[in-house]
């Protein structure tokens, strides 16, 4: 943040810093777009923005729109992506941005973002704008981003929006033209109302005119709902439940339920972002990715947060796993890398699926209860490979491993005993494991076992 002494001295500047995002967003940046040119500007921010605060377009010289939505920050931009909880932020602002198409009320259409500009009150760090494009060039969107810093927004303010520093400095035109606008949203708000045309142009001229405004009097069973930039919208209820008798379980009746259809409004809002990053998890292949997000998002997120019981906490639980299996795997291969057996390894342990048919066969036709299998370990061409021996002493047990199974065991689920055949994949589980025993031992020998790593 820029020192108190230089805040001090420009007062404007003093300003700027002193907003919080609301009156970045309404008082500030809107009017400002619009004297810039812009059209349509208009706030957002709310459970559907998807990184997008303020929605605005622009017309090319050949008459198309250009849809620019604007991330509006009240924090100073400063670090790096990888070391910075706010440049995160902004970056996944700005990828939403571009990602989730937005509800053109005016055109009536779902659009695209062209460009995205970040808006902060604050100072931008030198290289902090940096760090955030070398991001976005992964994805060609680098050159779609404009930042806008505490100082140039001063500066754009005192060249479009002089009046923000002095109201006094409003141009006539302008405030002609607000009336007018606000004439017209009066005349379509009542007339949506099911008031009559000389009716609506006799209480507009009233209260324009007159210090004695009309009164305004609202039926006990309409409510106004909700009330936002891009809606006004009238609600109603039974006319039983529309008078105010008081209840003690819940107050009033009809504050109660217009209260329940704005939360499960809202809370639609926020099923469907849930949804969106369920999406974008379930897309991911690089295991660390798919961990990652897991971790850093939907755990955060119903239905898996704190959950104790059912699939969600069982995904959860198997996350944890994988991520405890990726941090144990990523060891093992640097390991072997390090002495030039990783391949020799991987193409071993892949050796094990190309005896499965040779496993099904011997296990259709054994007949011990109890049985032993043998294998060994051959190197064909620089790979490991694994070959099937039945004899249970086979020789050079030093190139090789034995495994011991039932025919039929007994496993427990639930606290119930389940009596099953065994099967490949009990064959194949075992194996594997005794592969990775032997990996263990041979890395020990070259003094990089687990506890060696500790």
């Amino acid at each position: 943040m820029q020192s108190k002494t230089k805040m001090d001295s420009n007062p404007k500047l003093a300003k700027l810093y002193s907003l919080d995002e609301k009156a970045l967003r309404e008082n500030l940046l809107v009017p400002l777009l619009t004297r810039m040119g812009l059209k349509a500007a208009a706030v957002y921010h709310g459970p559907r923005e998807r990184g997008k605060d303020i929605v605005c377009f622009d017309v090319d010289r050949l008459g198309n729109r250009e849809y620019i939505g604007v991330v509006a920050k009240t924090t100073a931009l400063d670090g790096s992506v990888s070391s910075t909880n706010s440049l995160r932020e902004v970056l996944c602002q700005i990828e939403q941005c571009f990602n989730v198409p937005y509800e053109d009320l005016f055109g009536m259409t779902r659009v695209s973002m062209n460009r995205v500009w970040v808006v902060t009150s604050q100072k931008i760090v030198s290289g902090a704008a940096d760090s955030i494009f070398d991001q976005l060039a992964k994805t060609n969107l680098s050159k779609l981003v404009k930042f806008i810093g505490g100082e140039t927004l001063l500066s754009l303010i005192d060249q479009h929006y002089p009046a923000y520093w002095d109201q006094s400095l409003e141009p006539v035109d302008v405030l002609m033209e607000q009336k007018h606008r606000l004439e017209s949203f009066t005349r379509r708000l009542l007339l949506s109302l099911g008031g009559d045309n000389s009716g609506v142009e006799a209480t507009i001229n009233q209260v324009i005119h007159s210090a004695f405004p009309p009164e305004v009097q609202v039926p006990p069973d309409r409510s106004l709902t909700r009330v936002s930039p891009y809606a006004v919208e009238v609600d109603s209820i039974s006319e039983e439940y529309s008078h105010d008798f008081w209840s003690d379980q819940c107050g009033f009746i009809k504050t109660t339920f217009l209260k329940a259809k704005k939360d499960a409004y809202y809370a639609m809002f926020d099923v469907e972002e849930i949804m969106e990053h369920y999406e974008r998890f379930i897309k991911k292949t690089n295991l660390h990715d798919i961990v990652n997000e897991f971790s850093s998002v939907l755990s955060k997120e119903y239905p898996f947060w704190r959950s104790s019981f059912d699939s969600a906490a069982d995904a959860g639980q198997e996350i944890e796993y994988l991520r405890c299996g990726l941090i144990d795997i990523d060891s093992l291969r640097e390991r072997l890398k390090s002495i030039a057996k990783l391949d020799w390894a991987t193409a071993l342990v892949d050796s094990v699926d190309l005896l499965k048919d040779e496993i099904s066969s011997f296990l259709s036709h054994v007949d011990k209860e109890e049985f032993v299998l043998c294998w060994r370990i051959d190197t064909v061409q620089g790979k490991g490979q694994l070959r099937l021996e039945y004899d249970d002493r086979p020789t050079g047990m030093g190139l090789g491993f034995s495994t011991m199974h039932k025919k039929n065991d007994t496993f427990y689920t639930s606290g119930r005993g389940e009596t099953r055949r065994i099967t490949v994949e009990d064959v194949v589980y075992e194996v594997q494991s005794k592969l990775r025993e032997r990996f263990e031992a041979l890395l020990a020998e070259r003094g990089l076992g687990k506890k060696d790593q500790e």
